[in-house]
């Protein structure tokens, strides 16, 4: 029943992100191509029974390391993720030039397992989505100075777009860390 009750809520969370991304759009006039649903991401990555969704806040030295990870400012309060064992799925927005794409991102131990773009919002620039942009990303981690461990090799007349996921990679990498570091401490009395 419980697992019922988080998979409704789930679907409720997106179906509402949905509606208001699309309601943006229209007044935006830009185009929205979805590539994947969330669920069918969660599928790619955890099979069945897909875990329920968790709220990571976003306040101090995590907050100002997403921001530095980004190179702006960042202003959700919470941001949702998904997690089985020491596996954590982010779904993030991110501005590529003048609208946001949606982006997908596992993280296990050995570092990005899957990465995919989910909705993109762009006129151009949205070959990211092809698998062999998409693939370099896997196993990558993440450097003290927080930037990637490898490379990204770029698309061209996709800078904007390319440098957009590279943050959206490493902010999912430092994302992971901190709820693999908070959950390893010992509990407080």
């Amino acid at each position: 029943a419980g697992q019922l009750k988080r998979r409704g809520i789930n679907l409720v969370m997106t179906a509402l992100w949905l509606v208001m991304s699309a309601q943006a759009l229209a007044i935006s006039g830009y185009d929205e191509t979805e590539f994947m649903t969330v669920d069918a991401f969660l599928s790619q990555v955890y099979g069945e029974p897909l875990p329920g969704m968790s709220l990571l806040p976003l306040r101090g030295n995590l907050r100002d390391q997403v921001e530095a990870a980004l190179g702006h400012r960042y202003r959700g309060l919470r941001l949702r993720y998904w997690q089985q064992g020491n596996v954590t799925t982010w779904v993030i927005d991110e501005k590529s030039k003048d609208m946001p794409m949606t982006l997908a991102v596992a993280v296990g131990p050995t570092g990005i397992t899957h990465l995919n773009v989910l909705v993109y919002r762009e006129p151009r620039g949205g070959e990211v989505h092809q698998a062999f942009f998409r693939q370099q990303f896997i196993g990558m981690t993440l450097q003290d100075d927080l930037s990637l461990s490898r490379e990204v090799d770029g698309v061209t007349g996709a800078t904007l777009s390319v440098d957009a996921v590279s943050r959206v990679a490493v902010m999912a990498l430092l994302l992971h860390q901190h709820v693999m570091a908070s959950q390893a401490e010992p509990a407080a009395d």
